[in-house]
């Protein structure tokens, strides 16, 4: 059976429809393709003046950072920005003297004097802290003349390299301030209320950001335009502290321990006292108002009210009458109201009681 014919029939039916298949396919995906590349300027155009400005601050600040990366590498030693300090322990005789020379002495470098503290600690000799920010250029001839005072026994010198830290600030301070531009011109071109105020937010947020770098920056440009100085002013040995502990002090070292110990507990119980104070009035006022009360109210009673027995009666020695036996020491107390007659002779006047005492001996 010859089968040839059918089956040229079929694979010719079969290239037709898979041509069609392919050609719509391919239809479709550029109608999509079109569609999207059509919807796309209309997305875009519908963009508010805020969106773009901070869509070119965002650009703008990538750029910053990535111009910022690589600082430090190719600055040359002399521009560099260093941070100058020194600790400094001076021995003088006389603290305060030595302190106001100290400032003389820095004003004339054309600095300042940061903090000051001189003190006699416990009766103790004076000791003298200060804080001198000097320029750079005079700052080792401030360390010579600090150390001229006196016996210099002690220094600390330390530098810090700033100059990454100075570069950085300071491209941020730009790009905070290209940002402010640009959104300040977006701002007049805000379509409605919503995006005006969106505006005027990221604004704010972007001046306070770069308030807080401005500040940063002119600190960092003070702390590497003046150097400072922690100056500490102590006096000499003493007699006292030199001598050996088997040594004796002798009469005038006994003297001054025991004088130095006795302003260190004056000045301690004035210090109690003065804590006390406050304490003490507060009782006082809060103390009064009962203890008037209670003795107006004693005043107001009479004495002997509600008792509801009458006092016994005392003769001459303040005892209360007894009635001696004759033939004992053995005696009994006697009320007024059991001897009767006795009160009204005690209340006209003194009786002869020459009788009784002969009657009694």
């Amino acid at each position: 059976m010859d089968t040839s014919p059918p089956s040229r029939t079929a694979r010719a039916v079969g290239s037709l429809i898979a041509g069609g298949l392919a050609a719509l396919l391919l239809t479709s995906c550029g109608a999509s393709t079109l569609e999207m590349d059509a919807s796309a300027p209309a997305d875009g155009s519908a963009g508010s003046p805020e969106r773009a400005a901070l869509d070119s601050y965002d650009g703008e600040s990538a750029e910053a950072d990535e111009a910022a990366d690589p600082i430090g590498t190719d600055i040359e030693v002399d521009e560099r920005a260093l941070v100058h300090t020194a600790y400094m322990t001076v021995r003088v005789e006389d603290v305060s003297e030595a302190a106001e020379l100290a400032k003389e002495l820095t004003v004339e470098a054309d600095g300042h004097v940061a903090s000051e503290r001189v003190s006699t600690p416990n009766g103790e000799p004076p000791e003298g802290e200060l804080t001198l920010r000097v320029p750079v250029d005079g700052y080792e001839e401030a360390l010579e003349g600090l150390a001229a005072l006196g016996d210099r026994s002690d220094l600390e010198r330390s530098v810090e390299d700033v100059t990454e830290e100075v570069a950085d600030v300071e491209s941020r301070v730009a790009s905070s301030e290209a940002a402010l531009e640009t959104l300040r011109g977006h701002l007049e071109k805000a379509e409605d209320v919503d995006d005006l105020l969106r505006v005027e937010r990221e604004i704010q947020d972007r001046q306070e950001s770069l308030e807080a770098f401005q500040a940063r920056l002119e600190a960092l440009r003070n702390q590497t335009a003046y150097s400072t100085v922690h100056l500490s002013l102590r006096p000499p040995a003493t007699y006292l502290e030199e001598r050996p502990s088997g040594e004796s002090i002798g009469f005038l070292g006994g003297l001054e321990r025991g004088w130095r110990a006795l302003v260190g507990v004056a000045g301690g119980l004035a210090v109690a006292a003065g804590w006390l104070l406050p304490f003490a009035l507060a009782g006082a006022l809060i103390g009064a108002g009962p203890v008037w009360w209670w003795r107006r109210r004693r005043a107001a009673t009479p004495s002997g009210e509600g008792t509801g027995a009458r006092p016994a009666a005392r003769g001459r020695s303040g005892s209360p009458f007894r009635r001696w036996s004759r033939k004992g020491a053995s005696s009994e107390p006697v009320s007024a109201e059991t001897t009767p007659g006795r009160e009204d002779r005690d209340t006209e006047g003194p009786e002869d009681t020459t009788g009784e005492t002969a009657e009694r001996g």
